[in-house]
This record gives structure tokens, sequence and C-alpha cells, in this order.
């Protein structure tokens, strides 16, 4: 009887060794490219499922080209004009307000009737009413090795919100050590604030324990809110067709998508007004926008063409920073402390234990590729004897099944709200299975 051979050489062993340093390293930034590439397809693929919990509790106003024409003004706004639009926004009782405009140089040109105080004595308006009003913040010491920050007469009829950070990537920080010490993201204030009408399980006590809390990895939604309609059209929008449907879209966008055409405009999310929208005279129109504003939490933010304040969303493309604190902020109020994040690493090392996942995976795509060569009678290779099972008969078979696992993980993980495994690689790598299938076609054809 031949002597059985083993399913791997040594040097099939020190390739596998090499795969893991690498995997580790990640040198070049390749797996973490296609890992953040899976993260975003698998996030417009769950973004149908999303529910619209804070979707009810959050506005965002939006200042734009068309309110700066409508107005005959210019950007930045000069302090009488933005005093006009915040005591409109007042005039409608929001719970908060959060400013995503950094107020760090007076450009009132040395006119005191013009100044930065005028917009102060407004949001003094703001404290007085009881409704909080968070302005962003650097964490930077003004003026310190020519640092800017926050104008001192802002700062003391306000509160600092967090919006310069480094070092997390696509991840959304609760709070982050600064210069001025530890501060909470606007995101997590705001919660803080819709926590004290509302009942939510492990709000961090203070901001040192915000701070070692894990950044949250923003799940973002794709249904539109229906007060929508109410205040804007929205026929240039393009509705969400079922789950099936839009995976099935997703896929064949990822793939072709070098090849695609265009299609209609996704919409945001987040319940938006222009700031047009608050200036209307009507007691009907007037009526409607107290109805929609009341007891929420509004953020304020710009969408003028000149200004460069744009993040990337995986759902919508490029769209103003705004957006970015409002969809953290919903995944807090759908999600609690429950929100998506990244498993903690292992020791001191940059790997967690999803990591280990994916190399796993890709172990038993090596170990399936050599089964399957052990029924080429073409490779020469005897031994173990695999013709009684049923996934090795079939490189199709086998595949499928390694789909089927990659699928019911990343829905596994989706569940426990952590981010998802490298989906496209693992894919692509299983691939490897029809080796033999492939060279032997290609064989035929010569």
């Amino acid at each position: 009887m031949p002597a059985r051979s083993p399913l791997f050489s040594r040097w099939e062993y020190v390739l596998g060794a090499l795969f893991v340093v690498l995997a580790v390293l990640d040198p070049f930034g390749l797996s973490s490219s296609s890992n953040n590439a899976s993260a975003q397809w698998l996030n417009r693929v769950f973004a149908n499922s999303y529910p619209n919990t804070g979707q009810q509790q959050i506005a965002v106003i939006l200042i734009d080209d068309a309110y700066l024409m409508r107005n005959t003004t210019h950007w930045p706004m000069p302090y009488d004009e933005q005093s006009k639009l915040f005591k409109r926004l007042l005039a409608y009782k929001p719970k908060a307000v959060f400013v995503d405009f950094m107020y760090s140089h007076d450009h009132s040109q040395g006119d005191p009737a013009l100044g930065s105080q005028l917009l102060a004595n407004v949001f003094e308006r703001y404290r007085h009413q009881g409704i909080p009003l968070l302005l962003a913040n650097t964490g930077q010491v003004r003026g310190e090795e020519g640092q800017a920050n926050t104008l001192a007469n802002l700062v003391e009829v306000s509160s600092p919100a967090l919006v310069a950070w480094n070092g997390f990537g696509d991840k959304y920080p609760l709070a982050v050590q600064k210069p001025l010490g530890p501060m909470e993201t606007p995101a997590l204030l705001m919660y803080r604030q819709y926590c004290q009408s509302h009942t939510c399980a492990d709000l961090p006590s203070d901001t040192q324990a915000a701070f070692q809390s894990p950044p949250i990895a923003i799940q973002w939604g794709i249904h539109l809110a229906p007060e929508q309609t109410r205040i804007a059209d929205i026929a240039h929008c393009s509705a969400p067709e079922g789950l099936l449907n839009d995976v099935g879209k997703e896929l064949v966008q990822a793939i072709f998508w070098k090849l695609s055409g265009a299609e209609k405009s996704r919409c945001l999310y987040n319940f938006t007004l222009s700031a047009s929208d608050l200036e209307v005279s009507t007691p009907e129109d007037r009526a409607l926008l107290s109805k929609l504003l009341r007891d929420r939490l509004v953020l304020v933010g710009a969408n003028i063409t000149s200004t460069g304040d744009l993040v990337h969303s995986p759902v919508h493309g490029q769209i103003p920073g705004v957006y970015l604190h409002a969809m953290a902020l919903d995944n807090l109020v759908t999600l609690g402390m429950d929100y998506d994040r990244e498993p903690a690493s292992l020791l001191d090392f940059d790997v967690n234990w999803l990591d280990l996942v994916e190399i796993g995976l890709v172990a038993l795509i090596a170990l399936f590729k050599a089964l399957h060569d052990r029924q080429n009678p073409a490779s020469g290779i005897i031994g173990l004897d695999v013709k009684k099972g049923v996934f090795f008969k079939s490189s199709w078979a086998t595949f499928l099944l390694m789909t089927a696992l990659l699928g019911l993980l990343s829905l596994g993980l989706h569940h426990y709200h952590y981010t998802p495994v490298n989906v496209l690689a693992v894919l692509m790598l299983s691939l490897a299975i029809f080796n033999e299938k492939i060279q032997a076609y290609f064989a035929r054809k010569h």
C-alpha cells in the first residue's frame, strides 16, 4: 500500500506562515484596503435594514448656496445674518443645538456693531431658555503655538464639542485626549441631552469613561424620514427596492463599478431642512416647523460650494461634514452603547480576534484546495481517500459552502454589532478552489 503523502509540503507551510506574518503586519496597507472595501459594501447592504428610531429625534439644518443668494450675503456669513438665523431656530424650541462652525476668528473687520458679540448675545438667550448650545472646538489652547480655537466670548455662552481628532480612521470616537484635556465629541454630548428624558443603559458616567469606550463604526441608514416629503421635493431621490434587490444591485455595482452608468441620487437618511425653511412667515408653515423641530436634537452645518467640509459616506458618497456627527448620534439613539465597533485588540498588538477568524477562513480555503487536489488524477498525489465526501466531489459545492459560511459569519457579526469580516478578500481567495478546473479549461483551449 503506498504511503500517504502529507496534505501540505514544507514549502507550503513556510508560505502559510509568511502569509500570516504579512496579514498581521499589513505592508502597503493592502489588507486594510480590502477590509475597508468590504466594510463599506456591507454598510450599503445593511443600510436597508437600519431602523428609524433616531431619525425621529434628530434634525439637520443646512446653510447652503441658495440661502446665501436668497439673502444677498456671503460666506462666512456676517454675524448679524447668523444672529437672525439662530433667533429663528430658537423660536421653535429644539431640545439641544450643535453648531458645526469653527468660530476661531472675528471677521467683522473691527466694527463692534457687527462683531461676534452680536452672535454671543443670541447664544446667551439659548442658555437663558435652558436649551444647550454646543459649538465646534479643536481641543487646542487658543493662541498657544499659533493654534486657533473658538473665540473667548462665544466659549462663555456655549459648551465645547470636539470636532478634530486623528488616529481613528473612519471610526467616530466618543472622547479624545486633547491639550485642553479629555473632550467629548458632538454625538455623545447630544446623546447625553437625549438621555435626560429617555432611559439610556450603560451611558458613560463621565468624560474619562467615554474616553475608555471604543469608537463607533458608523452604520448609515437609507430610508428617508417620512417628514421629509412635507419640507422638500424628493422625487429625484432613489428609493430602496427591498433587501434582496438591494443586495444584488450592490454586488453588481461593486464588481462592475467602472462600467456603471449614472443612477438616481441617494438622498440623506437624516431629516434635513434648509436654512431657508426657517424663514417661512405664514401661521401654517410656522406651526409645521414648530411640530417638526420642537424637542429635537438639531445639528447646524453648511453645504457651501467654496467650503471643503466634506466627509465620505459609504452609502451616499461625499456629503457635508455635519452628517457624520448626525449619523453617529443616530447610531447612539438607535443602538445605545451597543453601537457597532471593532473587536478589542489582543495584548499590545494591533490584532483582534476577528483578524484571527479571517486567517482561519483562509486556512480553511487552503485545506479545501488541498483536498480537491487529492482528487485530481493529474496531480500524482496519492493517499487520503476523500471520494466519499460530498463537498469535495464538486468545486462548486465547496465554494457555496464557503460563501454560506461567510454570509452567516457576516450576519452574526452584524447582529452582535461588530465590524464585518473581510468578505471581498475571502471570496476572491475562495476562487483558488477552482484552480484545477481553470487549468483544465485553458489546457483544452490549447
